[in-house]
């Protein structure tokens, strides 16, 4: 899934913003690295007017008009994909943004206030190991095994290492359709082993279409996540059913 052309070709904030930008973008304004002084990429946070989301670690990075023009793009722990512009305005990082949240755009606040208590950032330091159905038909259960590890403790990424477990760790799962609402979601906590499963049913007659599944695990020091997808394949073939 391309976030940046899912982002840019449904609305026209990408055009508008860049526009704007190259038009202006041969004033002679001091020499500034953008990327240096781009405030939520120290804090890793991102805040509409009503949220905050923690972005993931994976952030792709384009500079445009010799530099002065700077996209970045990405997903939040979350799984929501987001995308921003900054641009160098005399003294000072201009940055717009939006992320797209349950279906809806939400435009991003970057204006600073120094009264408000800053965010202390969790760690993204939480290994999640998964083993899923990769393919269901119709009136089929999907399955979903989560083991959580200390990455330190399981560098060959071993989903049957028998130690290294995190426990006590919260999971939420949220299971996409292929229009991006909401199919399924759930909670729990891992148990000693590091361990949480879950199961969802495939409705009869349900099409095919990719289901993205994000699976965020967190306790009180970190906050990690994982995306995958799962392919729903429609109905039974006739060949394929049981005499």
């Amino acid at each position: 899934m391309d976030l940046v052309k899912i982002l840019c070709e449904s609305i026209n904030f990408c055009n508008i913003f860049l526009s704007s930008a190259l038009l202006f973008g041969s004033q002679a304004f001091g020499e500034i690295d953008i990327l240096s002084n781009i405030v939520f990429l120290e804090t890793g946070i991102l805040y509409t007017d009503e949220n905050q989301f923690q972005i993931s670690n994976d952030v792709n990075t384009r500079e445009f008009s010799n530099g002065k023009i700077v996209r970045i793009s990405g997903q939040t722990v979350e799984g929501f994909p987001y995308i921003t512009y900054s641009k160098s305005s005399e003294d000072k990082i201009d940055t717009h943004g939006i992320v797209f949240v349950e279906g809806k755009f939400l435009k991003l606040s970057f204006e600073e206030n120094e009264n408000e208590d800053i965010t202390e950032e969790k760690e993204d330091n939480l290994q999640i190991l998964v083993q899923y159905t990769q393919r269901v038909y119709s009136k089929q259960t999907a399955s979903i095994e989560i083991k959580l590890y200390d990455p330190q403790e399981n560098k060959l990424r071993d989903f049957n290492l028998n130690y290294g477990f995190v426990q006590n760790a919260n999971i939420k799962v949220i299971v996409f359709d292929g229009n991006n609402q909401e199919f399924y979601s759930t909670t729990g906590i891992t148990d000693k082993k590091g361990y949480f499963e879950m199961e969802f049913s495939i409705p009869e007659r349900y099409p095919r279409e990719t289901m993205t599944v994000t699976i965020i695990a967190e306790n009180e020091q970190s906050k990690s996540s994982k995306i995958f997808e799962i392919f729903t394949l429609g109905a039974i073939p006739d060949n394929d059913r049981s005499p």
